[in-house]
């Protein structure tokens, strides 16, 4: 009989054993070095053995294989391929099976593996296909065509197989007597899995076309996390312009203005002082005579507050003292004194090449700190980090208002 050799992941180990029991059925010699080896056999060397002197070598591909970087099955890949270099160009010795959707054209595979016809076996279960292959073999006619007559290169030979090949359709699942939930539950798999494989047979542009309008639209329904929507043009630029005049690190009184200025271009509301609020918004520090940290600190303040104060409309507390430093206690403080259920709070540390203006947003009443982020004060962007701050905060609910 003809011996064929399995080589599989260990994950993939039951549709190993269900291939084989189908080949031995129908007449082949199979080995498996489960089955195979026996106490104290050697067992690098008898795989080495088995895979010199076997007359077919069938490497069993998957989801598992492709997602393991290393495993032996690998060292038996490249042993088989070495192999082949001794043989005649037209002579079938490896025959690849596919017992899932992996795609052949992209599989992590030796390139020999993509010189023939692979055979999908969905889930080891027998096929027709693996009946005929097996009844070729034993009639002495050539298993399979090769799938190139030439030698391309590996991206065309890869391209030409991807054309050539066909996802299956799985079979319609068989409803079992008293299992009417579960036969349900492998409808809708067997819907979804034949979904798949018509997208799959479409032309690779229509595929494009589909994963990027689907793209669009779950970016237009806002469910990417942190894609906030994003203020006007017009808006953007008032907010600039306040931003420009505000000086509040050093003038405690441009902290007012800049609360007056921000609710009467972009709030119905006055910025709270007192009672309940969300988020209580502490006016960033810097040290004192740093003029570059001072601008730093002002301007992405100002742009911090306004991008609040427009997505969380009344809901934004603005306290009003400067500081040439803000710790987290004393921020905690403050917070608590204003009833706020968050805090923002920011600082630039003292002078030197690596000076860099700290900004956290916290949960007040267990001291959680919900974002921080750290930024250079030579290169950061004040409009940069107020949308990012912005993006972080989490969903208000309606008593925060």
């Amino acid at each position: 009989m003809p011996s064929i050799f399995l080589s599989y992941a260990s994950d993939d180990r039951q549709a190993a054993r269900t291939i084989g029991d189908a080949l031995a059925k129908l007449g082949m010699d199979v080995w498996l070095d489960q089955s195979e080896l026996g106490g104290g056999d050697a067992w690098d060397q008898k795989i080495r053995k088995q895979i010199r002197e076997c007359d077919y070598f069938m490497p069993i591909v998957s989801a598992r294989t492709e997602a393991r970087h290393e495993g032996y099955f690998r060292r038996e890949w490249r042993l088989a391929v070495e192999r082949t270099l001794d043989m005649a160009d037209d002579h079938l010795f490896l025959l690849p099976v596919v017992i899932d959707a992996t795609d052949q054209a992209h599989a992590r595979v030796p390139e020999k593996f993509l010189s023939v016809q692979w055979l999908r076996v969905p889930d080891g279960q027998p096929t027709p296909g693996l009946e005929t292959l097996c009844r070729r073999i034993l009639s002495g006619e050539p298993a399979e065509p090769r799938a190139a007559t030439k030698k391309p290169g590996r991206e065309n030979s890869k391209a030409a197989v991807h054309r050539s090949v066909k996802l299956p359709y799985p079979p319609f699942p068989r409803e079992e007597p008293g299992q009417r939930a579960r036969f349900g539950a492998h409808v809708l798999g067997w819907l979804g899995h034949s979904a798949w494989v018509s997208l799959q047979r479409l032309p690779r542009w229509v595929r494009i076309s589909i994963y990027v309008w689907l793209a669009i639209l779950v970016m237009s329904r806002g469910l990417i996390p942190g894609s906030d929507e994003d203020i006007s043009h017009s808006d953007a630029k008032k907010l600039k312009a306040i931003t420009d005049q505000y000086r509040g690190s050093t003038n405690p009184s441009d902290i007012a203005k800049l609360g007056a200025q921000i609710a009467s271009e972009f709030s119905d509301s006055p910025p709270q002082e007192s009672g309940h609020q969300a988020v209580l918004a502490i006016p960033f520090a810097a040290p004192g005579g740093d003029a570059p940290a001072e601008k730093l600190a002002d301007a992405a303040f100002a742009q911090t507050y306004g991008r609040l104060s427009m997505a969380h409309h009344g809901q934004i507390g603005l306290d009003k003292d400067a500081a040439t430093s803000v710790d987290a206690k004393a921020a905690f403080a403050r917070a608590r004194a204003g009833h706020a259920a968050y805090v923002v709070y920011g600082s630039v540390d003292a002078p030197g090449p690596a000076q860099v203006l700290s900004v956290t947003l916290a949960k007040v009443d267990d001291g959680s700190v919900v974002w921080t982020q750290s930024y250079p004060v030579a290169t950061a962007e004040p409009t940069k980090i107020a949308e990012e701050l912005n993006s972080k905060v989490p969903a208000l609910a309606p008593e925060d208002e």
